[in-house]
């Protein structure tokens, strides 16, 4: 028999009379009564501890099913198993501004809708909401499962994961997934299952989301909730209820300082002024980024040379690499993964933009762009990318993009030769130029 060890709770355990159950080595338990290899320790009537062979009837059994001991007992069980066949949780994120206040607004919204969408731009802390919501609410389900970046995933590893850890199958590397399928829909229809879909990239990864995009299974009465992340709501509107989506929000002011902070200072209390000038700086530019925060504070952490903090600044804002390692790599990937999948047209309105025209009005950046080539209108392709997180546009239809995808825009003109133009800081448009 395999070895193991409960710890039943002292509220509960003192209505059945057992403090623990034992079947392995000897231990030292809480009370500092030494166990021996299949016993048990009970509370007698005189309130002294016995220990007794571990006889599962005479130790464990209630004397009946009605008995309040019963009850107590079957609720720690089902406790111990569900604990221990829980698959393995994600990684919290070690410091996040907010995160638990935001977690239980998701949950909220998943009590009155069966899937929730998280959409923003690359960076801005999809994952980590995710991680935290999952990390507090998986529990209240009978099976959970949290499919991390599924976006690099092939779909068949998608659902063996699902197989595993909603219906405790594991299958070998020959085995055909597919013909199990039907077991994961059935589950998702029967119990109460949370999924946490993340990094949904493009139409290709629903396929592995037909599962859980199911009729029964996303029918508002079903107690099972999916939550999906993606940067594109083009590829879930069709799937998902608009009120059903949460279009995620760079961090305020104090909250993006509190997260720099916390990643560049060891100690807050102790920082000079002209560091407290330079890191105010620093915080504007990334423009509550938490991704760009987190990595500009984790670099410049132990560096107490001011003029290469002045150096970051000026590199962050030119759209280059800054800590010459993958850390900051991992930024500018990160936020051109959605520029990459972009056609020529959509890519070329994107540079335009970054480099031209945020702040103007949308409706005169349609007249000023014009359709004389034939191709899709303005219009349709401003709202492409902003469904893609690309750009926002304000109340007053003023068009505008996150400073650090400005920047990376502008850096990539810097670098492509185009028919069209070229961008270079501080110089007008030039035609024509190679």
């Amino acid at each position: 028999m395999e070895q193991l060890s409960i710890d039943f709770n002292k509220s509960i355990c003192n209505d059945i009379n057992i403090y623990a159950f034992v079947e392995g080595s000897p231990i030292d338990n809480q009370w500092g009564i030494l166990v021996p290899k299949a016993s048990a320790i009970r509370l007698a009537d005189n309130n002294y501890y016995i220990v007794e062979d571990a006889n599962h009837l005479t130790i464990c059994k209630p004397p009946s099913k009605d008995h309040l001991s019963y009850s107590k007992l079957l609720d720690c069980l089902k406790l111990f198993m569900k604990e221990k066949n829980t698959p393995p949780m994600p990684p919290s994120p070690c410091y996040g501004v907010g995160l638990e206040d935001k977690a239980k607004a998701i949950n909220n919204l998943l009590q009155k809708e069966s899937i929730v969408a998280l959409v923003g731009m690359g960076g801005i802390g999809k994952t980590t909401l995710s991680r935290k919501m999952f990390d507090l609410f998986h529990k209240e389900y009978d099976k959970s499962s949290f499919l991390e970046d599924v976006k690099s995933k092939h779909i068949k590893d998608v659902h063996k994961r699902l197989l595993q850890d909603l219906c405790d199958k594991k299958l070998q590397g020959h085995e055909d997934v597919h013909k199990y399928l039907h077991e994961i829909k059935q589950c998702m229809i029967t119990k109460k299952v949370l999924v946490v879909v993340d990094d949904v990239d493009m139409i290709n990864n629903l396929e592995a989301l037909q599962l859980l995009i199911h009729n029964h299974a996303t029918n508002v009465d079903c107690k099972s909730k999916v939550l999906v992340n993606c940067r594109n709501w083009q590829d879930l509107k069709n799937h998902v209820k608009e009120s059903a989506k949460v279009d995620m929000e760079v961090l305020n002011e104090e909250q993006a300082r509190e997260l720099f902070m916390f990643h560049a200072f060891k100690d807050a209390n102790h920082v000079t002024n002209d560091f407290k000038n330079i890191s105010m700086e620093i915080i504007k530019a990334c423009g509550g980024l938490p991704l760009s925060l987190e990595i500009l504070g984790r670099y410049l952490c132990s560096i107490d040379d001011l003029e290469i903090w002045m150096d970051a600044l000026r590199v962050l804002k030119a759209g280059r690499n800054i800590t010459g390692g993958y850390d900051n790599e991992l930024l500018w990937k990160t936020l051109k993964i959605s520029y990459d999948h972009l056609d020529e047209e959509h890519q070329d309105m994107f540079l335009d933009i970054a480099c031209f025209f945020t702040d103007l009005k949308k409706n005169t950046f349609c007249r000023v762009y014009g359709n004389t080539d034939g191709s899709s209108s303005p219009m349709f392709k401003l709202q492409n990318l902003k469904d893609r997180s690309l750009i926002k546009w304000a109340e007053d239809g003023s068009l505008y993009m996150h400073e650090q995808l400005r920047d990376m825009g502008r850096n990539i003109a810097t670098k492509v030769t185009m028919s069209r133009f070229i961008w270079k800081p501080n110089i007008s448009l030039q035609k024509n130029q190679v």
